[in-house]
């Protein structure tokens, strides 16, 4: 026998088949995104084939059993923020961010989700639709490229020989730049900052800037600086923690977003920087190989032309 609020939910969810037009597209089992339609108290009420891919539930273990909460960190809807993005939602009609959801096996994933109200043939609102992307694939193919420049750049970093600039020793390596040169490390992350702006302009207007170009002056002067990867990763981040704090969580995503192609794009310069400078390391070594005396010239006033000692 099935409870009071059980057929309460049976009855919404036969309402909004009988009333909506989402549920023909949410049946179409678009694969590659998990879609959920809800009511306002949570309630699941259509589940498409993504859904089961993404989350592992089986549509019969959750429509009309289980509230959309399970999908998302304990932590976060404690913090109240599942109802801080309903009621943003109810307020303009559509919410997107980038975040973390949970699958049936516990497992925490990265997602970009999306939610959009939806109404009855009448024009009511009803409900709620989440559409959630998997962003675990592209999230490892991320770190994995980051993680090829960091080593590709450590291991040319060995071969370079020091620069010769004003930087102090603890800047060779020995310590982060933002502990060796704070004013220095402050005026890169506003220099970085303000290409971010130029990325996300250049995204909302469809304008060009040289950002790519601007980036690469940045990767050379902190090449002559022997910066470490670690330094990128300090930079890129600091930069997102001014930009994102005092901003709206549409807007936050969108630096997150360009900040990700940035800092690749940065990290990129960087290796090439120093396979640059590692290879023309390696031509000097290799003109002077150790035991081969080192050609040089002298002037004497029998001769108009040096005279070449030694080899």
């Amino acid at each position: 026998m099935i409870s009071a609020s059980q057929q309460l939910i049976q009855e919404r969810i036969e309402e909004l088949r009988e009333n909506t037009d989402f549920v023909a597209t949410l049946l179409e089992s678009l694969v590659g995104y998990a879609i959920i339609a809800a009511d306002f108290d949570g309630n699941i009420i259509a589940y498409n084939e993504g859904a089961r891919q993404i989350y592992g539930y089986a549509p019969e273990e959750i429509i009309g059993q289980q509230n959309i909460e399970i999908f998302f960190p304990v932590d976060f809807i404690e913090a109240g923020k599942l109802q801080a993005i309903i009621a943003d939602l109810i307020e303009k009609g559509r919410f997107s961010y980038e975040g973390e959801k949970v699958r049936k096996n516990g497992e925490s994933f990265p997602a970009q989700i999306l939610f959009t109200l939806t109404k009855d043939r009448s024009g009511k609102v009803v409900g709620f639709i989440e559409i959630v992307a998997d962003l675990t694939e592209r999230k490892q193919a991320e770190e994995a490229r980051i993680e090829q420049l960091e080593q590709e750049l450590k291991s040319l970093a060995r071969l370079s020989p020091p620069q010769r600039t004003a930087a102090t020793a603890q800047a060779f390596g020995l310590q982060l730049l933002e502990q060796s040169s704070p004013d220095l490390f402050k005026q890169l992350v506003c220099r970085y900052g303000d290409l971010m702006e130029l990325a996300v302009e250049q995204r909302a207007f469809r304008v060009k800037h040289d950002i790519s170009g601007k980036l690469q002056d940045i990767a050379e002067e902190i090449g002559f600086l022997q910066a470490r990867p670690r330094d990128v990763v300090e930079i890129h981040t600091s930069t997102l923690r001014k930009k994102t704090g005092a901003v709206n969580q549409a807007r936050a995503q969108v630096y997150i977003e360009e900040g990700r192609i940035m800092v690749l794009q940065l990290m990129g310069h960087l290796v090439s920087h120093y396979r640059t400078y590692s290879m023309g390391a390696a031509a000097i070594k290799t003109r002077e190989k150790p035991g081969r005396k080192r050609r040089t010239t002298s002037m004497n006033n029998e001769n108009k032309y040096p005279v070449a000692k030694g080899g």
